[in-house]
């Protein structure tokens, strides 16, 4: 049995499964799935009991089954640009703790106390890799593993540049890149911004039709037309086309991501993360 530094009795708390891209695209296929299912019976239920038309309610679940999924996508995007915009912060850090004497590892293990709160589990694992005999360079790609941007991605090899160069330029090295990370968030924000709208306005455009269709089948007639055959193939046409132009206009608003060249493999990724915690079996 090995002995640890009893500053990892904490890391059991973290999420580990983040760092294997490949299961938590899994989990996320799953809980895509269980939305869905949760939204179509919610739509469903709900438009049928407000128009007495089980045709009408099942239109409504089929839209309502593809909310969660946006909503869902929506959110795992404002994460990770939550995430990313967190990096000047963390140069800062890291400049600071540089200037103090400390070397690239010793700083990138202190972010674990002195980091972004969002950040800290983050900054743990790097410290609990470290601690266990991890190489600097192993540190930086479990960093790209979480993280999993390009800001990031770029980060850590101007990191390992400096690591390696040395000398009083790495000050310097940091500080322009902590003033470019700058720049280039805000010119992203934005732009994000400005084709906001586009994406508010596909989502209004969809949404509309039902809605209206919700408020005209409170009369009988309305209900009734839509229970016939044609009225059936006028709904399902409605719900395909609906979402053919959702997703086209949510296309054509979308900006396109920056590559991540400096990227690791996903295989590389959660080989090598389950290699590094896997010692953690041993405690």
């Amino acid at each position: 049995m090995r002995n640890f530094d009893p500053l990892q009795s904490n890391l059991s708390k973290l999420d580990l499964s983040k760092l294997d891209i490949l299961k938590l695209s899994s989990d996320r296929k799953v809980k895509g799935l269980v939305f869905a299912a949760f939204g179509f019976v919610t739509g469903f239920v709900a438009a049928t009991i407000s128009t007495s038309s089980v045709t009408i309610g099942i239109a409504f679940g089929l839209i309502c089954s593809v909310l969660p999924t946006v909503l869902l996508r929506m959110k795992d995007e404002n994460s990770l640009r939550e995430l990313e915009s967190l990096w000047p912060e963390i140069l800062d850090h890291i400049i600071s703790g540089i200037s103090s004497g400390l070397s690239l590892a010793e700083t990138l293990a202190d972010l674990r106390n002195r980091g972004p709160i969002k950040t800290r589990p983050i900054f743990a694992s790097v410290q609990h890799s470290l601690i266990n005999g991890g190489t600097f360079e192993n540190a930086l790609e479990l960093l790209k593993v979480q993280f999993a941007n390009s800001t990031c991605d770029q980060v850590c090899e101007v990191l390992r540049f400096a690591k390696s160069s040395g000398g009083r330029d790495m000050n310097m090295t940091l500080r322009t890149l902590s003033d470019y990370v700058r720049t280039d968030l805000a010119l992203r924000n934005e732009i994000n911004a400005k084709h906001g709208w586009i994406k508010n306005s596909a989502a209004l455009a969809a949404i509309a039709p039902w809605i209206l269709l919700l408020i005209l089948a409170s009369q009988p007639n309305t209900v009734s037309a839509y229970a016939t055959g044609s009225g059936v193939g006028v709904l399902l046409l409605g719900v395909l086309l609906t979402v053919v132009a959702y997703l086209w206009m949510e296309r054509v608003g979308r900006i396109r991501k920056v590559p991540r060249i400096f990227a690791l493999k996903k295989a590389g990724a959660s080989r090598m993360a389950k290699t590094t915690f896997g010692r953690g079996s041993e405690l």
